[in-house]
């Protein structure tokens, strides 16, 4: 068979693709349009964050590192949402005296356990008075939004708590009432005609267990009982689709397994219902005796951090998965435009650092456009995912398996797992034609994220460490004037890098390599379900983290924050990691393998063996 390098597939594409983005940018900057403004009702309600400072952020950061030092006197010593409140969260003292001003406005406020997340519900009226803001309804582009005119404030004499005041607006990148989160799922198109019995032979879960070490785990008696997934979402999900999902794949599951949260109450929207499909369906195939709770938010920066402040808080879960993210590129654009905090990013990370410091690992999908996070928003520039861009999070990435494809009526043979990215499918797409944006970047951009956070600096697991900060790169795509422009010829490019680097690890993530799943049609679950093929790093999020309830099944507890360990872990003579460090046919659409380092910005440590991974864990 013959074979092909990156360079003479992409010398065979003679077309240059130029596709003007007509979403109302043009290379990640906004065009200018006329805006109109009319104020919001006083009666509507409003749910308004006001995220408070922990007592010692020295202390916080310092007790998260040492829970997973062995080292240290405090290793694997968790503590509860209450202790962590007590600990490190805010004085109730001064969330009384918040909870107090707040109530002269009639707003009514719950807390978080943990002490780091107050919830405020009330009226437009109350709220522009105790807030001191005029909040107003912008019509910008074709979106309609609510907004703030000026930055929201509280007396002196309650400030020193509060570190961000978040949720006054719900701006939204798309024609909705409430911005999106982007799930991380793409289908195999072509593979949804398979029978069930095609699909549960090529595309079950039993790809990733054989593969990846899980195997071993079940015989060693781990099937998750006793723990549970927690799986942070914003969609709806038929429950009937998880059964009969575990069902067809002959994964025997209790039938009182599932359970859900609604965050603040909402009821859900079916808008990515399929992404709360996979992630429960994954999960559950991988750790068959765990439990599964799914905490379902509104799609916006308050359902997110209020969705995340109830599974930390409840502390009932072992594990989170998430799905949804944004790109830093939109987070910044969001940030200018005055509709999301700028500390965003570091109420985030101390969410995060809470279930860290609980021994819940969190593990979230780094993306499904590789290098260039925010191209599905008009951004070209190079980005990462959030929240896979926080050091207190485990980020995944995304491989393709081994398979043989006809390439231009050319037979390329992917002779082993590699960086997902659909580069060398480029020359079947020079005749296609696209249902539009959303499809072309599909197409063309598929693959694992990953980079470098302009957001987070190099966590300390991080430096030092073979790889990071370090990076080799092909370039095959060149932008101006908001057109993408495919090269003739890639070029290649090596250089170094600030920031954390993302991903951590990575599996199989390939739609064209991937794994099943059982959906209904939105809404309605009398509706005939339907067998597909899906992929994404959204598939190996769930994935990852039901093989950690399964090693933490071999552990006298939760195995808690990854990071530090898996670092370590990757630097022994004994790594339980598979890096994939070639140069060439490894690409994430820019970031490549580095030959002889353990780490690249296209599949982190690259892939696990979770045997050898419970040994080192449990050790």
């Amino acid at each position: 068979m013959q074979k092909q390098t990156l360079k003479k597939l992409i010398a065979m594409v003679t077309f240059v693709l130029a596709f003007t983005i007509l979403i109302g940018v043009t290379n990640g900057t906004p065009v200018s349009a006329k805006s109109s403004t009319t104020n919001v009702s006083g009666s509507k309600q409003q749910l308004i964050d006001i995220v408070l400072k922990p007592k010692s952020q020295k202390k916080l950061d310092q007790f998260v590192y040492q829970s997973v030092d062995p080292t240290s006197t405090n290793y694997r010593k968790f503590v509860s949402s209450g202790q962590f409140a007590s600990k490190f969260g805010q004085s109730t003292k001064n969330i009384q005296k918040l909870r107090q001003y707040l109530k002269k406005y009639h707003l009514r406020t719950e807390v978080y356990r943990g002490n780091l997340v107050m919830a405020v519900k009330g009226s437009t009226r109350n709220v522009q008075k105790a807030f001191k803001v005029k909040l107003v309804m912008v019509s910008k582009n074709k979106i309609r939004y609510q907004k703030a005119t000026k930055k929201p404030t509280v007396p002196k004499s309650v400030s020193k708590s509060v570190l961000a005041i978040m949720g006054l607006s719900s701006y939204s990148t798309v024609s909705k009432s409430s911005r999106e989160f982007r799930p991380s799922s793409l289908y195999n198109r072509a593979a949804t005609t398979l029978s069930q019995g095609e699909i549960a032979k090529h595309y079950s879960p039993s790809k990733f267990v054989n593969r990846y070490g899980i195997s071993q785990l079940y015989n060693n008696g781990s099937t998750g009982r006793s723990k549970t997934i927690g799986i942070i979402s914003f969609a709806n999900y038929h429950p009937s689709d998880a059964y009969r999902y575990w069902n067809g794949m002959g994964i025997d599951v209790k039938s009182s397994r599932l359970s859900n949260y609604r965050t603040n109450g909402y009821k859900g929207s079916w808008n990515g219902y399929n992404e709360t499909t996979i992630d429960v369906e994954q999960a559950g195939a991988i750790a068959p005796d765990s439990n599964i709770r799914t905490y379902i938010g509104k799609s916006d920066i308050t359902g997110m951090v209020n969705s995340l402040a109830a599974a930390v808080g409840q502390n009932v879960v072992d594990v989170l998965s998430l799905s949804w993210g944004q790109s830093e590129a939109q987070v910044a654009y969001e940030i200018k435009q005055g509709v999301t905090p700028a500390k965003y990013n570091q109420i985030m990370n101390l969410l995060f650092e809470q279930a860290a410091a609980q021994g819940i690992s969190v593990f979230a999908a780094s993306g499904d456009n590789g290098a260039y996070d925010g191209i599905s928003g008009g951004n070209t520039s190079l980005s990462v995912d959030t929240p896979a861009n926080s050091p207190y999070v485990t980020a995944v990435g995304g491989t393709t398996l081994p398979r043989t494809y006809t390439v231009n009526k050319q037979t390329v043979k992917i002779e082993k797992e590699r960086a997902w990215a659909s580069e060398f499918l480029y020359p079947n797409y020079k005749s296609q034609k696209f249902l539009g944006f959303e499809d072309w970047v599909e197409t063309f951009f598929a693959g694992g994220g990953g980079g470098f956070s302009k957001y987070n600096a190099v966590p300390k697991y991080q430096s030092g460490f073979s790889g990071i900060g370090t990076y080799d790169a092909t370039r095959l795509w060149s932008f101006k004037n908001g057109k993408a422009k495919l090269l003739d010829t890639p070029v290649n490019i090596s250089g170094k890098s600030q920031g954390r680097n993302v991903p951590d690890l990575s599996a199989n993530a390939d739609p064209n390599t991937g794994y099943s799943i059982f959906i209904t049609p939105k809404k309605d679950s009398s509706a005939t379900g339907e067998w597909e093929i899906s992929g994404g790093t959204s598939v190996v999020a769930p994935q990852i983290a039901a093989a950690s309830v399964l090693m933490s099944n071999n552990s006298a507890g939760r195995l808690g924050f990854w990071n530090p360990q898996i670092y370590r872990f990757a630097s022994q003579s004994n790594s339980p990691f598979t890096v994939l460090d070639s140069r060439t046919n490894n690409t994430n659409l820019y970031y490549t393998g580095q030959p002889g380092k353990r780490y690249n910005q296209a599949t982190g440590l690259g892939t696990a063996d979770f045997s050898k991974l419970d040994k080192l864990f449990n050790s």
